[in-house]
């Protein structure tokens, strides 16, 4: 809209609504122009934060992901560079984790070994 566009515009409103009451319709207009943008700013807003909400749970975990990784990392390369493991460091197997007879760790009055063949 170029200048001469505008000065058009205001002479037309200049001819149909005086000059006593254009002042009063101006700042009408602009207050009305004045609620639509603070009315559009505030939706665009809230739309913005719906839409960067799950983006910005996503790249926390992620980074919380890589953080811990890589803390993970740090804890496992040995300081001197060398690949042995240090004594306070033990490897578990598999046959480690599970005992021989799981039920010699309970009181003897909790576990009954029945024979088998024995019917109740």
């Amino acid at each position: 809209m170029g200048f001469t566009d505008i000065v058009v515009i205001l002479a037309i409103a200049l001819i149909l609504f005086g000059p006593e009451d254009l002042p009063d319709i101006a700042r009408t207009i602009g207050k009305v122009v004045f609620e639509i943008r603070k009315a559009t700013h505030e939706l665009t807003k809230e739309f913005q934060g719906s839409l960067d909400t799950p983006a910005n749970v996503l790249n926390k975990a992620f980074e919380q992901t890589i953080s811990s990784h890589s803390t993970k990392q740090e804890a496992r390369t040995p300081q001197n560079g060398s690949e042995a493991l240090s004594s306070d460091e033990k490897l578990l197997t598999y046959e480690d984790e599970i005992p021989a007879d799981p039920l010699a760790e309970l009181p003897l009055d909790m576990v009954s070994y029945e024979e088998k063949g024995a019917s109740r």
